[in-house]
């Protein structure tokens, strides 16, 4: 089933992405660590912007808090009996692989969906009053299902009407490193009290076709078909029930790398940015009726009935030369 095409290398030195990031970004030493408080093993740390404030933490790395100066919480706050995470990396698989296996030069190895460093502790490798970078390294357990030496990196930026969320992947092996690369980002929606989730809506930045991936079981990619009333326009009416019936929505090849989630009404909301990334998901738990959606933007997708299960053949893959680096970002900006 040939749905889309591979996409462009993009591949940069250590040199290069301290140049693109600013030195500030990817220091060596010299740690300014600024924990708050733990939570059993979870270790949160905050960030400041004028009056914006903002939380990570240690597990996954993730950003867990966004409130700037209106006051109201961004981020979903991860309610463990509809969806216990706020905005995790998916790496090196973005969704699942068949039967949770990928091949990689021939030989399996087990991965689960989305890849597991999303479900490690990450380390502190600078702490700013605005930003902060996490860092996890390859380790005995990460190769047992991905047979690289890498190091992932996490920079959170806030300014006082949104955030930056940075991907910076090394290749610190001999061998060239297939990955994909994922963001997913949850946000409570409705932002405000007296509104619903179905009074918000997606605006995308231009007139799309409305082709939707189908992936009903939420694992495998079956076919595609286009949403009713998603059909070229450039805006797609949130309800429960676009999720209950097909589990995550998946747009690739859009013309758009930059919508808007907001109150149809009141134009309040926040306007997502994804630049580089190939694929957009959107996702709310099936069957949840909860009040969040996830932005999820992609290098890659997940397994597509017939594929061979090649890590090298999947969409989006990055062929990751030895000594190399991959810089991706996402950004969120309030509209209030």
């Amino acid at each position: 089933m040939n749905i889309i095409d591979k996409g462009k290398q993009l591949n940069y030195t250590k040199e290069q992405e301290h140049s693109l990031l600013g030195t500030p970004r990817f220091p060596e030493a010299g740690l300014k660590i600024g924990r708050i408080e733990e939570v059993g093993k979870v270790e949160i740390f905050e960030l400041s912007c004028g009056s914006a404030a903002a939380k990570v933490q240690s597990l996954g790395g993730e950003l867990c808090s966004y409130v700037p100066a209106n006051g109201r919480e961004y981020v979903w706050q991860g309610n463990p009996d509809v969806w216990g995470s706020h905005a995790p990396i998916l790496f090196p698989c973005v969704g699942s692989t068949v039967d949770g296996v990928v091949k990689i030069g021939g030989t399996e190895y087990p991965q689960k969906k989305h890849g597991s460093i999303r479900k490690r502790q990450w380390k502190v490798a600078k702490h700013g009053e605005d930003f902060i970078e996490m860092v996890m390294e390859a380790d005995e357990d990460t190769r047992k299902e991905y047979p690289f030496d890498f190091t992932a990196h996490i920079v959170h930026t806030i300014r006082e009407d949104g955030f930056t969320t940075t991907f910076l992947i090394e290749n610190r092996s001999a061998q060239v490193m297939p990955m994909c690369i994922g963001g997913h980002p949850g946000f409570n929606c409705p932002v405000y009290d007296g509104e619903k989730f179905t009074d918000y809506v997606l605006e995308f930045e231009q007139v799309e076709d409305g082709k939707n991936l189908l992936c009903p079981d939420g694992y495998i990619i079956t076919g595609s078909e286009y949403i009713d009333g998603f059909r070229n326009t450039n805006i797609l009416h949130l309800d429960h029930a676009l999720f209950d019936d097909r589990d995550a929505l998946m747009f690739d090849g859009l013309r758009s790398h930059k919508v808007k989630l907001i109150n149809e009404k009141t134009g309040k909301g926040l306007l997502f940015s994804f630049p580089k990334f190939h694929a957009l998901g959107v996702w709310s738990a099936p069957g949840k009726n909860a009040d969040y959606v996830c932005l999820e933007p992609w290098c890659g997708l997940p397994a597509i009935e017939g594929e061979s299960g090649n890590m090298e053949d999947k969409p989006y893959v990055r062929m990751l030369e030895p000594g190399r680096s991959f810089k991706v970002e996402y950004s969120m900006t309030v509209i209030d």
